[in-house]
């Protein structure tokens, strides 16, 4: 059998691949091992072998007697010369599945996901996409199947794999569990590495490898990870709006491609400018759907990454954007729809407990909210108020304001120290990060700040010393704080000290309900804006219970402001 070529591999994969050719002379697989009584005597790679000959075994069940297959995957070799022995029809990948094309359409599919850490979204469309009618799918990784922990895994959650597939019009014809394989190969790895250690060419990767395989018995034996065989068959009259479902960055389609789709969703021009200060300078996230391949963009769910601190803690978060559905097939908001297909997708790759995101928030209108609720996506924690701040009288002498130059080194040494002091007073609530860098992205870089609508400020003593950075904007008839970088403790001296030195305007804070008390006075009038604040429902991450009056979210949260 031919071995497989180190080159061709990276990280901890490299590892053990070496470490099996040093323990067998080269390595044929990088896939577990299967373990039976009568197997129990054989060595690892017999084990490996005997795995190997079980995906042949699912593999000739699920075709006929001449059929096109497909293997994508370095450890396929075998399992190619067998299918191909036997008459079939062969093509082999080793780590290249997305970026294959071909007029022909394939029986089976068979993805060796162990190796690409199943990117679930891609393979699975890219599969469909080249599958004939009724064709199927085995693919075989690990996958998380308790995600109840809060910890970021570069595995899929097992509950999303079962979800994509269905919504991606795939029956789950057999869902094999070989984890306890798994277990005993991981034991077996372990006893090669001890006997291997002093042959190892780079004691730092050989260290890599064992943390590694440390960790995976630890969540194997937690029964946090599992490793299973996954039996599809592409539906043939699919049911619902079963639509090509694609994932990618900003640079996966032309912004042009959304701005009729936008234009009609939200009664407004589409701003190109906007769109790539949140996708591009923001490192935006989306998920879109078209009826077929380079067919019109149909839905979009946008997302704009945020760094936050969580209970005092430094984590990630996003806030949804753009959510919209072409008029023409946004017929009814069900479980079957479209908009749920596109959300759901999104949140089970952006949000949750393993995922890049912990937590997501946003402004949606209130249909938008009640639609999202009842599908179980999201759910409600906190109220977005306004607070009106009368005209004060008097003077104040010793303040005054100075606009923040954001290329001065002093005025983001300046700005840094104020978030220091504001995110300290807030270990018990969840805020997104103020620092410098973050204040550039959101007011200087945004493209309103070319038309000058943000006043950003100090308000400094006479030496200079600022208490704090605020960030202004007119909105009908009052001075808007979008902004506020201070001490917890002294922000309503801020507001007090800023209602004197704008004489002109009112001034207002949007605020979520729970941090009111922060800023509010007795003369504060305060308003509700009919806005519900959300956490992700959909995927396993931090309850409403938790989160609920937590956030600090102003007006400079929004996107769209």
């Amino acid at each position: 059998m031919a071995a497989i070529k180190l080159s061709s591999l990276t990280g901890v994969r490299k590892s053990y691949a070496q470490l099996l050719a040093l323990e067998y002379g080269q390595c044929t697989f990088l896939h577990y091992g299967l373990i039976s009584e009568a197997q129990q005597q054989q060595d690892y790679q017999q084990q490996q072998q005997a795995f190997a000959d079980k995906l042949l075994d699912l593999a000739q069940e699920s075709i006929s007697d001449t059929a096109f297959v497909l293997l994508d995957g370095p450890s396929l070799q075998y399992l190619g010369q067998q299918l191909a022995d036997a008459g079939h029809q062969v093509t082999l990948l080793t780590n290249n599945l997305e970026s294959f094309d071909s007029e022909n359409k394939f029986d089976l599919v068979l993805i060796e996901g162990t190796y690409h850490y199943l990117q679930q979204l891609p393979f699975l469309t890219k599969a469909r996409e080249l599958l004939c009618e009724s064709g199927r799918v085995l693919i075989f990784g690990e996958y998380i199947d308790d995600d109840s922990k809060r910890e970021r895994s570069s595995i899929p959650n097992l509950s999303s794999m079962r979800q994509l597939s269905e919504r991606l019009s795939f029956s789950i014809l057999e869902e094999l569990n070989f984890t306890a394989d798994a277990e005993n190969s991981l034991e077996q790895i372990t006893h090669i590495a001890a006997n291997q250690a002093p042959n190892f060419e780079s004691s730092e990767e050989f260290e890599d490898l064992v943390s590694e395989l440390e960790k995976i018995k630890l969540e194997m034996g937690s029964k946090r990870r599992c490793f299973k065989v996954f039996h599809l068959e592409k539906a043939k009259d699919p049911e619902g709006q079963s639509n090509l479902v694609e994932y990618d960055v900003i640079n996966s389609f032309d912004p042009s491609e959304v701005s009729e789709l936008f234009g009609k969703s939200f009664d407004t021009q589409f701003n190109a400018d906007l769109w790539q200060w949140k996708y591009e300078l923001g490192d935006g996230k989306c998920i879109i759907a078209r009826e077929s391949k380079g067919s019109d963009i149909l839905s979009h769910y946008g997302g704009i990454p945020r760094h936050i601190q969580y209970f005092g803690e430094p984590n990630t978060a996003i806030q949804p954007s753009d959510v919209m559905v072409l008029s023409d097939v946004r017929r009814h908001y069900g479980k079957s729809s479209l908009f749920f297909k596109t959300a759901a997708t999104f949140l089970e790759r952006e949000i949750g407990n393993t995922v890049n995101h912990l937590l997501g928030f946003g402004f949606p209108n209130q249909k938008a909210m009640n639609i999202a609720i009842r599908l179980g996506l999201y759910e409600k924690t906190d109220d977005y108020v306004e607070l009106v701040f009368p005209k004060a009288e008097g003077v104040t002498d010793n303040l005054q304001l100075v606009p923040i130059d954001i290329r001065n080194q002093q005025h983001q040494s300046f700005i840094d120290l104020l978030w220091d002091s504001m995110k300290s007073g807030m270990t018990h609530g969840i805020v997104g990060d103020r620092h410098w860098r973050y204040i550039k992205y959101r007011y200087f870089d945004h493209p309103f700040s070319q038309a000058n609508i943000y006043r950003c400020v100090f308000v400094s003593n006479r030496e200079q010393e600022p208490l704090a950075a605020i960030f202004l904007k007119e909105h009908e008839q009052r001075m808007l704080i979008m902004d506020l970088i201070c001490s917890v403790d002294r922000m309503k001296e801020v507001i007090a000290s800023l209602s004197l030195l704008l004489t002109d305007l009112e001034l207002k804070v949007w605020i979520t309900k729970g941090w009111v008390e922060s800023l509010r006075t007795e003369t504060t009038i305060e308003n509700n804006l009919g806005i519900e604040i959300p956490c992700n429902s959909w995927n396993p991450g931090p309850s409403s219970e938790i989160l609920y009056g937590a956030w600090w979210l102003t007006a400079g949260d929004m996107d769209f402001l």
